[in-house]
């Protein structure tokens, strides 16, 4: 059973993918879902493995981020990677219920280049978030990168 994304909105989209990455962390790891009233500091859930820190963005974003329409939500990933940095994660990972396009992949690819910290960028879509909602929890640790 598939998760119809467009249909639940932003605070459910938001609801949902917390309560996923708690399901999938919670028996390993520290997770803290950030509630953003007057900025979340580039932090929507963080999840702590030990010194290992991984951030987790959530952007309702349902159509996607091209570059023809909806221009400033480009602006908005790039901001909150900006200050997800300042927290030194291991990895940043960018959760959109949609299937990214090749443009849209490469744009999200392309914030890390430079980047000093160790850094590991993933971006999780509507099929992945939509699996995460369906698998047994022990499939879906086995399914996560080892912290």
């Amino acid at each position: 059973m598939a998760v119809e994304w467009e249909r639940v909105g932003q605070p459910g989209f938001d609801r949902i993918v917390e309560a996923l990455v708690h399901r999938v962390y919670e028996a390993s790891a520290r997770v803290e879902a950030v509630n953003g009233r007057g900025g979340d500091d580039g932090i929507d859930i963080k999840v702590t493995h030990g010194s290992r820190v991984r951030i987790f963005q959530l952007k309702y974003y349902p159509d996607g981020f091209p570059t023809t329409a909806h221009k400033g939500r480009r602006k908005s990933i790039r901001q909150s990677f900006t200050r997800a940095l300042q927290h030194q994660p291991w990895e940043w990972i960018l959760v959109v219920p949609c299937t990214l396009t090749t443009a849209e992949r490469e744009f999200v690819t392309s914030l890390a280049a430079g980047q000093t910290v160790r850094l590991l960028l993933r971006t999780v879509g509507r099929a992945s978030c939509s699996a995460w909602s369906v698998l047994p929890v022990g499939r879906l640790r086995d399914r996560q990168a080892s912290p």
